[in-house]
């Protein structure tokens, strides 16, 4: 199964950026607080329309400093850059 086939739960979480940091460093906290979860940045909520995103270099290090400067304890997330096509395969 797919990321992009699965509905958003307690484990997975679609943003389409993040010029709206607050839902992104919710869903954070929240995965943190329990099992853990998948966040993909650049997928349209609701539609799962795949957008992409501009800069990744950038929205990676702008999401590593949010987390950084916004959550305590520290949390240090693991990030995975994948191709726009990705989450279409299996």
């Amino acid at each position: 199964m797919t990321l992009l086939s699965r509905h958003e739960g307690k484990t997975l979480e679609f943003k389409r950026d993040l010029l709206s940091p607050e839902g992104v460093l919710k869903a954070i906290v929240a995965f943190a607080n329990t099992s853990g979860g998948v966040m993909v940045l650049g997928v349209e909520n609701g539609t799962k329309k795949v957008k992409g995103v501009r800069d990744v270099l950038a929205d990676e290090e702008r999401l590593a400093s949010l987390i950084a400067d916004s959550i305590s304890p520290k949390l240090v997330p693991s990030m995975e850059v994948m191709p726009k096509d990705s989450g279409t395969r299996g």
